[in-house]
């Protein structure tokens, strides 16, 4: 099952749309802080306990499921009387976006294969950062003209996402596996490709907490040490998440052009654009600085997740995705708890230099690796 024969363009166009809803769970922050992280929590419970549902009642009823409980509790929290029933549909809203995250992965990874896969999984997270920058920018003017209940309005885009969904793409399982994936691998992964694994998981957390340090801290920052006001400061994120748009938009050519090296090339990318933060005398360093981390963002998720599901067999790529995702929500959660320990030097200028010495030294691990992976190849082909 690696094509799809009926309207092609709209099925990748219906899982890529998909994309919009799981970064935006952060647009309505200016309303009440306990309306972003109750979504963020359901949402992180529900990616772990969909991947058991799917196997239950298939692909197409939970993303249905999903996007259905992400437009009701839409609705719940634009009409609730009270903080309870906002808290309530906020839940619903976080829930219904979790029981599909990890299909907007794992969908492309089944369907699709080659070049193909590679640029859809970029496109994928381009979908995500327009997502967050899109409802950041639909909230900020819903705000100016209406009641700030009225903001998560925006999350409405769930029915058009149903909709898709429901006409364009067709029941897909992952217990079935195909003849291809059956002569590739044994039903067992084997230990070596579960070490390469983790390893994935290991550099997707490092990684993804660097980039949030630099998301959550980067404003206050610029604004502390006198680089500009607070809407310079504001302004960094946007540029962070145009980086992260353009980065996963040309994904597809970079892995075409670097193939092995293309997380070396994100990593070295991150490293050097914290390291400029951390150096930063002006806001303009610091906005090419976000830019980087963002652009590095976009190159470094496809390529993880693509080579982390390339050591399990495709029926447990939903799985393999659930587990990689557990990472990214363990990064955003202990972020803070994560960026106090490191911050050797107690200023947000050390916090950023760590930083980008840890990044590094994973630029190093991952060098390493390459070239010891290489290296009985090279000593084939020499005798």
């Amino acid at each position: 099952m690696k094509t799809m024969k009926t309207r092609p363009e709209m099925v990748a166009f219906s899982i890529l749309a998909l994309s919009l809803l799981p970064m935006s769970t952060g647009a309505t922050a200016a309303t009440a802080e306990l309306s972003v992280t109750i979504p963020s929590f359901t949402m992180a419970v529900f990616i772990v306990i969909s991947s058991f549902i799917i196997k239950k009642i298939g692909t197409k009823k939970i993303v249905l499921t999903g996007t259905g409980l992400t437009a009701l509790g839409a609705i719940v929290s634009m009409a609730a009387p009270n903080i309870s029933f906002l808290l309530a549909g906020r839940a619903l809203m976080g829930i219904g976006i979790g029981l599909f995250n990890a299909l907007c992965i794992s969908l492309i990874d089944r369907l699709y294969s080659g070049q193909k896969r590679e640029r859809l999984l970029g496109f994928q997270n381009t979908f995500q950062g327009l997502g967050a920058a899109g409802g950041a920018l639909a909230v900020g003017l819903i705000l100016m003209v209406a009641n700030w209940k009225m903001a998560f309005g925006f999350y409405l885009i769930s029915i058009p996402l149903f909709l898709l969904y429901l006409i364009f793409v067709p029941e897909i399982k992952f217990d079935d596996e195909d003849v291809q994936d059956a002569q590739k691998t044994d039903s067992k992964v084997p230990l070596t490709s579960k070490f390469q694994f983790g390893y994935y998981w290991i550099v997707l957390f490092i990684v993804m907490v660097f980039y949030m340090t630099v998301n959550v801290k980067l404003p206050s920052y610029i604004l502390n040490n006198n680089f500009g006001s607070l809407a310079v400061g504001s302004s960094a994120v946007v540029i962070l998440s145009i980086g992260t748009i353009i980065g996963g938009s040309i994904y597809g050519m970079v892995y075409a052009v670097s193939k092995q090296f293309t997380l070396l090339l994100s990593i070295f990318i991150e490293a050097v654009s914290v390291f400029a933060i951390s150096a930063a005398g002006s806001s303009l360093t610091c906005l090419i600085g976000a830019f980087g981390v963002g652009f590095s963002f976009g190159l470094f998720i496809p390529f993880i997740f693509s080579k982390g599901l390339s050591f399990v067999p495709q029926k447990y790529s939903n799985d393999a995705t659930t587990i990689l995702m557990v990472s990214t929500n363990s990064a955003n959660f202990l972020c803070p708890y994560v960026s106090k320990l490191i911050n050797v030097g107690g200023t947000d200028h050390s916090l950023f230099f760590t930083a980008g010495i840890i990044a590094t030294v994973v630029c190093i691990v991952e060098l390493a690796k390459i070239l010891a992976n290489n290296k009985p190849r090279i000593s084939r082909q020499t005798i």
